[in-house]
């Protein structure tokens, strides 16, 4: 995508549109152009101004940013992933559009990473197995689920929601699976690009959009700054006393920072530390059916905060028409800024875990 700085004002604008089009003066309609001009009314700041090629594209269901529709129109896909210590530093996981973490069996967590373009990676995970709060959070975004494995509920959710999924322990996982012998297992699963595409074609699954599928989130059209928005320059979710992830805000590059285990959170394929245009934290009711494995319920409805540019706000979620949309107190819909976004579901009884300072 093709992105151009506004340096000065409006009639520097023109003259920058007519040296790249050549055919058209300032005044006149350009049919020819692929940029999108704000309005006079719009440029509070020219120096702030981003003027992006849309022509032809939409706003992704993920990330907000601009896509051409065959992009938006295929459906994602969402990867378990291992997040204890023997795991790190995780693969792939940097280019996911949105990730998820959820407390399981322990006290430990575990991550779900959507992606919807994957093309070329060749390490993702280490792929883990499925829970059934995980599955119910692939079938809101009408993605298809990826695991190794997965607990009694875990296949009970799949079972009855019939999702679209890859099993590395089934004959799909002899396509999207492998195993990386520099590490012990079971935190050695990987899946590749090429693996989960032939895995896909193998179980001939449908990965456009079903009519029934509506988007989870909804965006701004560009970064904007919340209104009535606290600090929030960082923020720590506790789980509890030995599991305590945090984001840190830069503000030269306005993303959260994620941290985990005491040291940034790596995804070793590019060296990079996990970076966040949003943070959403979900507080739900969290307990354990059986006493061992756990459930979130995440069909349902709760309060919670999002954070992006430095500020928060409180926020409800409800679960409503197969997903789950965001609200601001005042009812309004809550629109995120573009970027990628990590969705924390936390226990609603213990929201006294997650500082934000």
């Amino acid at each position: 995508m093709r992105k151009f700085k506004a340096k000065a004002v409006a009639a520097s604008m023109c003259i920058m549109l007519g040296v790249s089009v050549a055919v058209t003066g300032c005044g006149t309609e350009d049919q020819g152009s692929e940029m999108n001009v704000p309005s006079s009314e719009s440029m509070d700041s020219a120096s702030d101004i981003e003027l992006v090629n849309t022509e032809g594209k939409v706003q992704s269901d993920l990330t907000g940013e601009w896509v051409d529709p065959e992009v938006n129109n295929t459906r994602p896909i969402a990867v378990m992933i291992n997040n204890i210590g023997e795991a790190m530093p995780q693969s792939g996981i940097g280019e996911a559009d949105v990730i998820y973490e959820m407390v399981v069996e322990g006290g430990i967590t575990r991550l779900m990473a959507v992606f919807s373009d994957y093309d070329g990676l060749e390490k993702i995970g280490p792929v883990r197995s499925a829970r059934q709060y995980y599955v119910r959070t692939a079938e809101q975004m009408d993605a298809v689920f990826c695991h190794v494995g997965g607990s009694t509920l875990g296949y009970n959710e799949i079972d009855s929601t019939g999702i679209d999924h890859l099993d590395g322990l089934s004959g799909a996982g002899n396509y999207f699976i492998y195993r990386d012998n520099s590490r012990v297992a079971p935190h050695n699963a990987y899946a590749s690009a090429d693996g989960i595409k032939e895995a896909i074609e193998y179980l001939d699954i449908d990965m456009t959009h079903s009519s029934e599928y509506e988007p989870m989130f909804s965006f701004n059209s560009k970064n904007k700054d919340l209104e009535n928005g606290s600090p929030a320059t960082k923020i720590t979710t506790a789980y509890n006393s030995s599991r305590k992830p945090w984001f840190e805000y830069n503000a030269e590059d306005k993303l959260y920072y994620r941290f985990q285990y005491g040291e940034e959170q790596i995804d070793d394929q590019t060296g990079e530390q996990l970076r966040f245009q949003n943070v959403l934290v979900l507080f739900a009711e969290t307990y354990s059916p059986d006493g061992y494995l756990m459930e979130v319920c995440n069909e349902d409805s709760g309060d919670g905060y999002y954070a992006t540019n430095g500020q928060y706000v409180s926020i409800t979620w409800k679960y409503e028409n197969g997903t789950i949309h965001y609200y601001l107190e005042s009812g309004d819909e809550l629109k995120m800024n573009p970027g990628k976004t990590w969705v924390t579901f936390f226990d609603a009884a213990d929201t006294a875990g997650v500082t934000i300072e």
